[in-house]
């Protein structure tokens, strides 16, 4: 019988690889009829821009401005009833429908006010958004204490809402009571506004487990859309410097509401000057330490795009010769600031190490490389080439592979290769338009990689994007 099939796409580095403008381009050329999410909840965020409308999405899928569209939220993602009531508003403020069009499962976990309490206390080393997606994916495994419920699922509290209320209720007084919280919660207000919220969604929960089942039987396709990046699994990466949900692409068949019968390929996105927010091991940064502290929970609030740009020369950091202020620059001319926390975004050298193991990981079947345009600008410095890493030295070893503590992540040193700079590819449409140091640089990536490239960003415009046919 002929039916549907679901493909997966993930970033594959530590976020904001450009998810979304991959998402934009498949849904151009690829017949998708729905675009789901399988992890995450408004931790997650991205900038939406076609044509005059623009939006930030952080728990709605990134097909908003395909009207044919159905957006699916799984299971396995944590949603913030009210932050995902004001994101529905925008969305219909600039004029995209989403009735009849959204739906949630009911098995979805309800960031409650406690959840946010607790991940103000708690997130400020790991370097958290401070939205409690970490305290509801710990409810998840907790569940319940004593007779008290901790994790509220939207679809058990639209059955008894009153119920529901009181659990709220009770999670949030006890942490009130726990942490002798010495300022001012009008706890009844705070509930109240939650409540009022998870009642308001009721028309876009889902119910049936088998509603994205159906319509593969029905030849519809789906793309999952993956929040966060393989690299901050929860159990995959680095303790205590990751993300709350699973991220690899398997998880798609776990926090998407769908057997993996139906999988057809793994879509991987990654950037050409990766990125890294908040606090935690980047082996490949410019500037190493001193850029991570820097970018820190705290000094990070300071150096926001404004300061950073006021307070620069671009050209002057460019040519210092020091990478700690190349990267300052390549971030400044790179708009590599955080959609969600606003924080100076700390970048690091391409590092095919992080980037092969992600592509074995997650068996990834072709590869979308965003900001190639970025490289040109370090023709403008005094390195000898593009720096790219090739391998790693830790404890006096070369070695092939990402380390798995954060100690042994702290101490490896990256080795670098340096391959030929490249003109402004910026103005480019095609990829017989591409000079022969960028053709190069995609080749020698590809065979480095073992998977093939299938499209590269060459600006942050929409249409400067060129697909790769060979």
């Amino acid at each position: 019988m002929k039916r549907g099939y679901t493909d997966v796409l993930i970033g594959l580095q530590y976020g904001d690889e450009g998810k979304a403008r991959v998402i934009d381009k498949l849904l151009q050329k690829v017949n998708y009829s729905i675009v789901a999410k399988f992890n995450a909840g408004p931790n997650a965020g991205h900038v939406i821009e076609v044509e005059n409308k623009r939006v930030i999405l952080h728990s709605v899928p990134a097909g908003v401005f395909y009207s044919d569209k159905l957006l699916y939220v799984g299971s396995g993602c944590v949603i913030n009833p009210e932050k995902f009531l004001q994101e529905i508003s925008d969305i219909e403020k600039i004029g995209v429908e989403l009735k009849n069009r959204l739906r949630i499962s009911s098995n979805v976990s309800l960031i409650q006010p406690h959840h946010i309490i607790l991940d103000n206390i708690q997130g400020g080393f790991i370097g958290t958004t401070r939205n409690g997606v970490g305290p509801v994916y710990a409810d998840q495994a907790v569940r319940a204490e004593d007779k008290i419920i901790k994790n509220l699922k939207i679809g058990s509290y639209l059955s008894d809402p009153e119920g529901f209320r009181n659990y709220v209720m009770l999670n949030l007084k006890n942490i009130v009571e726990i942490y002798k919280i010495n300022f001012e919660i009008d706890v009844e207000q705070f509930v109240q506004v939650f409540h009022d919220s998870v009642l308001q969604l009721r028309e876009y929960v889902e119910y049936d487990p088998f509603f994205l089942d159906k319509l593969v039987g029905l030849e519809k396709n789906i793309l999952f859309e993956g929040a966060n990046s393989c690299m901050l699994d929860v159990v995959y990466g680095v303790t205590p410097f990751t993300t709350s949900s699973r991220t690899i692409a398997a998880a798609a068949y776990t926090g998407g509401d769908i057997s993996l019968k139906h999988h057809n390929k793994i879509i991987g996105v990654a950037k050409a000057i990766m990125s890294r927010v908040g606090n935690g091991p980047f082996i490949s940064e410019y500037g190493g330490r001193k850029s991570e502290e820097y970018c820190g929970e705290d000094a990070g609030k300071k150096y926001i795009k404004e300061v950073e740009e006021q307070s620069y020369n671009v050209e002057e950091l460019l040519k210092s010769g020091d990478l700690f202020k190349i990267g300052i620059a390549l971030r400044i001319l790179g708009n590599e600031y955080g959609s969600t926390t606003k924080r100076p975004r700390r970048l690091g050298i391409f590092d095919l190490v992080l980037l092969k193991q992600s592509c074995r990981l997650n068996a990834v079947d072709e590869i979308y490389i965003n900001k190639i345009d970025c490289l040109y600008e370090l023709s403008k410095t005094s390195l000898s080439g593009i720096p790219i890493v090739t391998s790693y030295v830790l404890n006096g070893k070369l070695i092939d592979y990402v380390p798995t503590t954060s100690e042994d992540m702290y101490n490896a040193r990256p080795v670098i290769e340096y391959w030929p700079h490249i003109s402004d590819v910026s103005s480019a449409k095609t990829y017989e338009e591409l000079s022969v140091e960028v053709k190069y640089f995609i080749k020698t990536l590809q065979e480095r990689i073992c998977v093939k490239i299938a499209g590269i960003g060459v600006g942050p415009e929409r249409e400067q994007f060129i697909e790769i046919i060979e």
